[in-house]
């Protein structure tokens, strides 16, 4: 294991290494922000209240969050793809 790091850590140029460093800190940085915000809270929804950490709460905002846009990136992909297509198409016709 320790070998594919160092091969990894090798293969990178020095923009990815930068990049690399940065990620490692982010990640540090969020099991502190999820370690310090672990209390409790009270979640009023329509018809009951939950308790729930915060954190938990913020992870599964993220969560929807990201899966509503990836739902909109796919509808918008999959328009460029049929365009791009379509486009080939033209091309081989000339």
């Amino acid at each position: 294991m320790m070998i594919e790091l160092k091969e990894y850590w090798e293969s990178l140029t020095g923009v990815g290494k930068v990049k690399f460093v940065l990620k490692v800190i982010l990640v540090i940085i969020s099991i502190l922000f999820a370690i310090f915000n672990w209390q409790t809270i009270e979640l009023h929804l329509v018809f009951t209240k939950i308790q729930i950490p915060l954190t938990l709460l913020i992870v599964l905002c993220v969560g929807i969050g990201l899966v509503i846009s990836s739902m909109f990136d796919y509808k918008r992909f999959k328009k460029k793809d049929k365009e791009i297509q379509q486009l080939k198409k033209e091309l081989g016709k000339d």
